[in-house]
């Protein structure tokens, strides 16, 4: 008897460490997975950013950029990249928008079905675009995700107490 328990005990200790090592292969899967959904959401927002701006454009929404200037090292003048704020809080966006020399401009909240990713509050869309070239002291508007109509699945969704469907 006093065999067959020990047998059993090493057959036991023997799953356990196969279990471990299956699940730290699972955690490692997952946590790819969770960059590879961040990455995509982040590439989904800009073309969704730029299918927004090209939409505008083609509507004739679109202002005429002012000429180019220098920019003078150790001084926030002349022309300055703007910087990605979308997905930031607007506290943090309009931080980093002051530290790179220009300011929040008109805010817009949107209602909406967004990325999935998006919390409440954060920048959604920014115009001028990052990376575009804008004059120092110059506003930039700042769409922020409000409360909308998130579309759950079904009604034990996580995103349903969010929503503001009936």
């Amino acid at each position: 008897m006093k065999a067959q328990l020990e047998q059993r005990l090493t057959e036991l200790r023997a799953e356990y460490e196969s279990g471990q090592k299956i699940l730290k292969d699972i955690e490692l899967k997952l946590a790819e997975l969770e960059d590879r959904k961040k990455s995509l959401s982040e590439t989904l927002l800009r073309i969704s950013g730029a299918i927004d701006l090209l939409e505008e454009v083609l509507e004739g929404k679109e202002g005429v950029e002012g000429p180019e200037t220098k920019i003078e090292l150790g001084t926030i003048t002349g022309i300055v990249e703007v910087p990605n704020v979308t997905r930031q809080s607007l506290e943090k966006a309009i931080k980093t928008l002051e530290e790179a020399g220009l300011t929040a401009g008109e805010l817009v909240e949107q209602k909406g079905v967004f990325p999935i990713g998006i919390t409440l509050g954060e920048v959604i869309k920014q115009e001028p675009g990052p990376g575009t070239k804008s004059l120092a002291g110059s506003a930039v508007k700042l769409v922020i995700a409000v409360k909308g109509k998130f579309l759950p699945p079904d009604k034990n969704s996580l995103c349903d107490s969010f929503s503001d469907r009936s």
